[in-house]
């Protein structure tokens, strides 16, 4: 790893802090999650591999097609974007 990535992996990491610590204080936060969910497993495990749930699985249906939206995107990209999504629309509340 060199200093870009550290320093990419170090945002990614705090921005995942803060939106942690916000849903603990405000519920309100937690509309978010679906948009940051496909980001952070695109952000650790690359490209989803996994079949698609049975449709009654609603919950992992939503959270699947979340990940899904981001297939082809690379890991520091999906960084990127979650990071830009916790400064530009939740942090600056």
């Amino acid at each position: 790893m060199n200093n870009q990535d550290d320093e990419l992996e170090f945002e990614f990491q705090q921005s995942i802090r803060i939106y942690n610590n916000l849903c603990k204080n405000d519920d309100s936060y937690h509309i978010f999650h679906n948009i940051l969910y496909g980001l952070y497993k695109q952000a650790l495990f690359g490209n989803n591999t996994s079949q698609k749930p049975y449709w009654f699985f609603f919950h992992s249906v939503r959270k699947w097609n979340s990940w899904m939206k981001h297939f082809g995107k690379s890991k520091d990209d999906a960084k990127i974007e979650y990071i830009d999504f916790i400064n530009n629309v939740i942090k600056p509340k």
